[in-house]
């Protein structure tokens, strides 16, 4: 009985790892709550029904975007400190989760809120020209099936880039022009990958929707075990990447705890 109530024991090491999973999540909603507001809104509001002409409803659905589009834009920094965080201290077991989760979102933070307004932008555009191809295809127009197929496959694409910008902006030192490139670079390089991940962030998204109405507080732990599984084939390719270090860590005093 004793071993069971050691400390470093595999039971209390899980307990502690799921215990930081649950406090990043806390974070990170917080930093996230733009995005939650307007993907929700987008997705399960049934308050607004799009018709002809700008009525009081459809305003107000245009009000609630824009808003939420100011505030998703800190989902940037929050989400590559996120990971930074996880693979750090939950799987290398390096300092401690908010020290690190902080450190890396105050670091990341203007290229994170650029990488955020990029998408949003693009989400914004790609919103109301799919609503304008829908229209045109509900009309007989060839065009719109066409348009409609065609935002489908870029938004496809932009969401490989997601899976890979913000692991890889935690870190590499790069500009946001290098990061959309190597994020496209690593979706199509790794596309095996790449797929699997893209399963696993779908599966993580729907579960988080209908645990929002069915079991809310799983939404507090469902962004932490989506990000350590994706973590383990994320920073499996990232390490190819690595630059090659010429010092030993036991002469250069580095903890090159990434290496691992």
């Amino acid at each position: 009985m004793s071993g069971f109530f050691n400390v470093d024991n595999k039971f209390f090491t899980a307990m502690g790892k799921l215990f930081d999973l649950f406090v990043l999540g806390i974070m990170w909603l917080l930093c996230s709550v733009g995005g939650i507001l307007f993907g929700g809104y987008l997705i399960g509001s049934g308050l607004v029904q799009w018709g002809n002409g700008w009525d009081i409803g459809r305003l107000l659905f245009v009000v609630v975007m824009v808003i939420s589009l100011l505030l998703i834009l800190a989902t940037g920094p929050a989400s590559t400190a996120f990971y930074y965080a996880v693979v750090k201290v939950v799987r290398r077991e390096r300092s401690y989760i908010l020290k690190e989760f902080l450190r890396s979102f105050k670091l990341n933070f203007k290229q994170g809120v650029i990488v955020m307004l990029v998408y949003s932008i693009f989400l914004l555009l790609m919103y109301f020209n799919m609503d304008y191809a829908v229209q045109l295809t509900k009309e007989g127009s060839k065009y719109g099936s066409v348009m409609y197929g065609v935002f489908i496959a870029l938004a496809l694409l932009l969401l490989f880039t997601v899976l890979y910008i913000f692991p890889l902006l935690s870190r590499f030192t790069v500009t946001i022009k290098h990061l959309f490139k190597w994020a496209f670079f690593l979706a199509f390089r790794h596309l095996p990958s790449t797929l699997l991940l893209l399963v696993l962030f779908v599966a993580t998204a729907v579960m988080m929707y209908f645990s929002f109405m069915y079991m809310p507080f799983l939404v507090l732990f469902l962004p932490g075990i989506y990000t350590l599984v994706a973590s383990f084939p994320i920073e499996k390719i990232l390490k190819k990447y690595m630059p090659k270090e010429e010092e030993e860590d036991d002469e250069s005093g580095i903890d090159r705890w990434y290496n691992e």
